[in-house]
C-alpha cells in the first residue's frame, strides 16, 4: 500500500514518521555515480513515501537484513518518493546511474508507475514489485500478500457479522471507502470483497448507502468521505467496511469529530493505530501481514534477479496481468483477526505479536495505553 505526503496531516502518523527518517531519506539517496569504486552490489528499496510506516520501519530494514546476509557483498540503500511518481522515477535514474543491480520498488502511484519500469528496462535492471507494485511494464517479478484473499477475509467476516444479526435487522445501511483508484491492490481487494458480497446486497441484505474510492489510501481523504457519507445520510449509517487500517482511522476519527457511534470494519496491513483500536473497540477486524515473511521473500527473488537466474519457483507461483505482461507473483498468505464479545480483546491482538509485526509495548501507547489489556500487558 502506499499513501502520500497528506498522510503526513495526521499527528499519529507524523510522529510514527519521523521515528523512522534514520533509515530513509527523502531524495535519491546514497546515489553516488556509475565510477564508484565500492566492490558492493547495489540494490535500492525504493518505499513511496513514510507512511505507511511499515516501509521505513520493518519491511525496509527487515529487506535488508535478509539480503545482506543472504550475500554479504550486496548493500541495500533507501529512498523515498515522498508520494510523488516523477520523484519515485527521479530516484530509479539515479539508482541505475549509480550502478543499481535491482530495484525493489512500492509505487509511489501505480498509476503513472510505467516510467520507471520503462527506464529500468532500458537500462536492462531488473525491477521487483513490492505489496503495490508499478504497473503496465515489464518486471522481473513481485511479491505480495494476496489482495483478493484480503478482500475475502473481509468481506466474509463481514457477512457474517450481517447474516447473525450482530449488524441489526436487514438491510444493514454499509458505508464502503476502498483503496486509491486505479491501484492492482484495491482492483484485486476490491474484487475479493464484491465475490462475498454481491448476493448480500442483491439480496437486499445489505444496502450500500455511500461507497468512494480513497485517495492514496490517506486517512484525512477517508475521514472526508466519512464526514460526507455522514451528511448525506444523516448519521444513518449501520456499519462503515474500510480497506485498510489508514482508512479505517480516518473513519474512526470522523466518527469521534461527530460523536457518532458506528462499527468499522475493514482493517488490515495491519498499522499501529488499527491494533490499539481493536483494542479500544472502535475498530472491528484487521487483517495481519508478517512484513519479515515479505521482506525475506523479496530478498531471495532479487538476489535471483541479480543472478540471472528464475525466481525461486517455491516462491513465485503465479503470474498476474499488470496492464503491460504478465509478472512473476509470489502471493502469501494472510490472517484476520477479530473482536469476539466477550473475550478480551488482546486476545486477537496477541496475534500480530506472535507474528512478529508489533510488541506490546509499541502497541500499548496512545489511544491503547489506557486499556485494560496494556494495563495488564504492560503494567
Amino acid at each position: 500500500m502506499q499513501l502520500t505526503t497528506t498522510w503526513s496531516k495526521s499527528p499519529v502518523f507524523l510522529v510514527a514518521a519521523l521515528s523512522g527518517l534514520t533509515l530513509l531519506v527523502s531524495g535519491c539517496g546514497g546515489g553516488g555515480s556509475s565510477s564508484n569504486s565500492s566492490a558492493k552490489k547495489l540494490v535500492y528499496f525504493m518505499a513511496p513515501n513514510t507512511t505507511p510506516t511499515r516501509y521505513i520501519q520493518q519491511d525496509g530494514p527487515d529487506f535488508k537484513k535478509a539480503l545482506e546476509k543472504l550475500d554479504s557483498s550486496i548493500e541495500v540503500k533507501f529512498v523515498n518518493a515522498a508520494g510523488s511518481s516523477d520523484t519515485q522515477l527521479s530516484q530509479a535514474n539515479s539508482a541505475i546511474a549509480a550502478g543499481a543491480k535491482a530495484l525493489v520498488v512500492v509505487a509511489a502511484d501505480p498509476n503513472t508507475s510505467a516510467g520507471l519500469l520503462q527506464a529500468a528496462a532500458q537500462a536492462k535492471v531488473p525491477v521487483i514489485g513490492y505489496e503495490n507494485p508499478p504497473i503496465k511494464g515489464a518486471m522481473y517479478a513481485q511479491v505480495v500478500f494476496d489482495p483478493k484473499s484480503v478482500g475475502e477475509q473481509q468481506a466474509t467476516y463481514f457477512a457474517a457479522q450481517v447474516k447473525s444479526g450482530v449488524l441489526g435487522s436487514t438491510p444493514v445501511k454499509v458505508a464502503r471507502l476502498f483503496g486509491n483508484k486505479g491501484d492492482v491492490y484495491t482492483t484485486d481487494m476490491l474484487a475479493g470483497q464484491n465475490q462475498v458480497l454481491d448476493p448480500l446486497i442483491k439480496d437486499g441484505s445489505i444496502n450500500v448507502v455511500c461507497q468512494d474510492y480513497v485517495k492514496d489510501w490517506a486517512p484525512d481523504a477517508a475521514q472526508t468521505a466519512t464526514e460526507q457519507c455522514l451528511t448525506k445520510t444523516q448519521n444513518k449509517v449501520g456499519a462503515f467496511l474500510g480497506f485498510y487500517d489508514g482508512i479505517t482511522a480516518g473513519t474512526i476519527a470522523a466518527l469521534k469529530g461527530k460523536n457518532v457511534h458506528i462499527p468499522v470494519y475493514g482493517g488490515q496491513n495491519p498499522e499501529l493505530t488499527g491494533l490499539q483500536y481493536m483494542l479500544t473497540g472502535d475498530q472491528q477486524d484487521d487483517v495481519l501481514k508478517a512484513f519479515s515473511v515479505e521482506a525475506d521473500a523479496a530478498a531471495r527473488i532479487t538476489l535471483a534477479a541479480i543472478n540471472k537466474q528464475q525466481p525461486p519457483s517455491d516462491l513465485v507461483k503465479d503470474s498476474v496481468n499488470n496492464g503491460s505482461v504478465a509478472v512473476p507473483t509470489a502471493k502469501l498468505p494472510s490472517t484476520l483477526i477479530h473482536l469476539e464479545k466477550g473475550v478480551d480483546p488482546g486476545t486477537a491482538v496477541q496475534k500480530a505479536v506472535d507474528l512478529g509485526i508489533f510488541t506490546w509495548k509499541q502497541i500499548c501507547t496512545g489511544v491503547a495505553a489506557s486499556t485494560a489489556t496494556c494495563k495488564a500487558k504492560v503494567g
